[in-house]
């Protein structure tokens, strides 16, 4: 079967995607450029033609996924002024939901460590960062009546809502197959996750 030409836009959506898939089955170290123009269907030299080599893939790959992630979150819940408690939950189950959609975009978000590339602690430090600062949308009212309280309640949050991410992550990377939460009841543990979610960010 003729290639497609390289310089298609296409192309590069068609390549991150296959790069994607291959990254979460065979890892990042196993994973070869030959693999991914592959299962792209394309000319190595069309994954050339848009990325200058595996760790550049391998970050855009990433950055999909993240964002894919983010996405949801945002649709799931696009009015700041939306109740807390749902806010809370409808932004858990967006995730929750597409990971269950996406097992290669979960598997490679969660099966690999922020030292595989150089960039990748960067790209996930962007991602937490942009969650964190939506942490007020869910803190509820308790609005603060000076500068030091200010200053306590965005500590507060942003400490809070990275601690949620980070066990969010955790629950989710246990999920994966073959790890200790992988024969879990998917709807008690949903509903543990929301359970736990709602003391750590609701409570006064």
């Amino acid at each position: 079967m003729e290639k497609q030409p390289a310089h298609r836009p296409s192309r590069r959506n068609d390549i991150v995607d296959a790069a994607i898939r291959i990254f979460a089955d065979k890892g990042y170290a196993e994973a070869a450029i030959t693999d991914i123009a592959e299962a792209a269907d394309v000319a190595v030299t069309a994954v050339y033609y848009h990325f200058s080599g595996k760790d550049d893939l391998f970050a855009a790959a990433m950055r999909a996924s993240l964002d894919s992630i983010s996405a949801v979150v945002i649709a799931a819940r696009p009015d700041a002024g939306a109740a807390s408690a749902d806010g809370l939950r409808l932004a858990i189950d967006a995730v929750w939901d597409w990971i269950d959609d996406n097992p290669y975009g979960a598997s490679l978000v969660h099966t690999h460590l922020p030292g595989t590339i150089r960039q990748l602690s960067a790209i996930r430090q962007e991602f937490l960062e942009l969650h964190e600062r939506r942490a007020f949308d869910y803190l509820g009212d308790g609005s603060p009546t000076g500068a030091r309280q200010a200053a306590a309640r965005i500590g507060t949050g942003t400490l809070t809502m990275r601690t949620l991410i980070d066990a969010l992550m955790a629950v989710h990377a246990m999920r994966m197959a073959d790890g200790p939460l992988s024969t879990a009841s998917p709807a008690s543990l949903r509903s543990a996750t929301h359970r736990v979610a709602r003391q750590m960010l609701l409570q006064p």
